[in-house]
C-alpha cells in the first residue's frame, strides 16, 4: 500500500495511491510504503528518482547498513519499531527509512519514504496527532524526528508494563508464595 502525506494548513493529509498519475499529482512530505508491491515501488523510481534497495527491510543487517548517506544526499536509516500483538507478545518492525534534505536536482527533495511490511502503531499515532493538531509537523524531517520520539513514547509505556509485571512476580517469589 503506498500512501502520501501532505501539507495543509498545518495539517497532515493522507491519499492512498493507486497509480502513478495519481501520484504525480500531489507534493507530499511523507511517502508511506507499506508492504510496497513491485508496481508501488516502479511508480517511486519512475516519479521520484528514487531506487527503494532490496534488502531495504531485511531482517539480518549489518551495522553499517543501519545508516548511511548516499553521493546524491539521500539518507538512508533503518530501525526497528515495537509492536505488541494482540496477544502481548512484543516484537519489532524493521522500518527503512530514505530522506533526501539537500539535492535540489532530484524531485525526492523535502520527502520522506517509509518502507516496511505491516502497520506500525507509532505511524497511526502520528498521523492521528498531525491531523488534530495544526503546526505539529512542518517538513519531513519532522516527521522522521516525531516518528522517534513516538517510538520512544511507545516503549518506555510497554516497558513501565514490564516492570510492573515483574515487581508482582519479584514479590511473589520473595515472600515465598510461589
Amino acid at each position: 500500500m503506498l500512501n502520501v502525506f501532505s501539507l495543509s494548513n498545518g495539517r497532515l493529509f493522507q491519499e492512498e495511491i493507486e497509480s502513478l498519475e495519481e501520484l504525480a499529482r500531489f507534493r507530499p512530505i511523507w511517502v508511506d510504503l507499506e508492504a510496497p508491491t513491485l508496481e508501488e515501488k516502479r511508480w517511486v523510481k519512475q516519479y521520484y528518482g528514487l531506487s527503494i534497495p532490496e534488502d531495504a527491510i531485511d531482517d539480518d543487517i549489518e551495522e553499517s547498513a543501519r545508516f548511511y548517506e548516499e553521493d546524491n544526499g539521500e539518507l538512508h536509516i533503518r530501525s526497528d519499531f515495537l509492536l505488541i500483538d494482540t496477544d502481548d507478545e512484543a516484537r519489532q518492525v524493521r522500518v527503512a527509512f530514505i530522506l533526501n534534505q539537500h539535492n535540489t536536482n532530484l524531485k525526492s527533495r523535502g520527502v520522506l519514504f517509509s518502507i516496511h511490511d505491516e502497520d506500525v502503531p507509532v505511524f497511526r499515532l502520528l498521523r492521528m496527532r498531525a491531523r488534530r493538531a495544526p503546526g505539529l509537523i512542518e517538513d519531513a524531517k519532522e516527521v522522521l524526528l516525531s516518528l522517534f520520539d513516538g517510538d520512544a513514547e511507545y516503549s518506555a509505556d510497554t516497558l513501565e508494563g514490564i516492570y510492573d509485571d515483574l515487581e508482582k512476580v519479584s514479590r511473589q517469589v520473595l515472600s515465598g508464595d510461589v
